[in-house]
């Protein structure tokens, strides 16, 4: 789907996503979906999945999500678009606040508010990967892909390239043998 009318929509699905996040892009991929998929009914959960997939997987920054969710809705332009919305002015807020933190560093309260921060954003991640698995796993097979890859990663605290290798081959064979679909 194609539609430039889609672009102020875009900006402000992305610009108020920037402004309230915490953790960085995996922490916002609840919100992105539930803008872009639950709200607007702009991308299906399958081809938001595939957008993060590829996101993730892509070398760069794990942001890249928001040019493809931006592609996908309204071409080029909302790939710009939502590209801006996310990293101009959050950016220049990033700088200003950088410059406050730099000056207040010695201050105990600031030490606090940056520990208590810590588990939210652990918590945000947790989030995003609950949303991403509902939205791509649809069948017993990719719950236990999912699953499994996660508890390797945690427990090996390996390279997640690896586990997405095996994943592959696993989907490959699964997809074969008539235990899973393609969406």
């Amino acid at each position: 789907m194609s539609d430039d009318s889609h672009l102020g929509g875009l900006w402000w699905a992305f610009i108020t996503a920037a402004f309230f996040s915490i953790g960085g892009g995996s922490a916002l991929i609840p919100e992105f979906h539930r803008q872009i998929v639950d709200l607007n009914g702009w991308m299906t959960d399958a081809s938001f999945a595939h957008a993060v997939a590829l996101a993730q997987i892509a070398p760069g920054p794990n942001m890249l999500i928001v040019s493809l969710i931006g592609w996908n809705v309204a071409g080029v332009p909302g790939l710009l678009v939502s590209t801006l919305a996310i990293i101009g002015p959050p950016g220049f807020l990033a700088f200003f606040v950088g410059r406050a933190v730099h000056r207040l560093s010695g201050e105990t309260w600031l030490k606090a508010i940056k520990e208590a921060l810590a588990p939210i954003v652990i918590g945000l991640m947790l989030a995003s990967s609950i949303v991403i698995s509902q939205a791509a796993d649809h069948e017993v097979i990719g719950y236990v892909l999912t699953l499994s890859a996660g508890g390797y990663i945690a427990r090996f605290k390996r390279n997640p390239l690896w586990a997405i290798a095996a994943g592959a081959i696993v989907g490959l064979i699964a997809y074969h043998l008539g235990w899973m679909t393609i969406h």
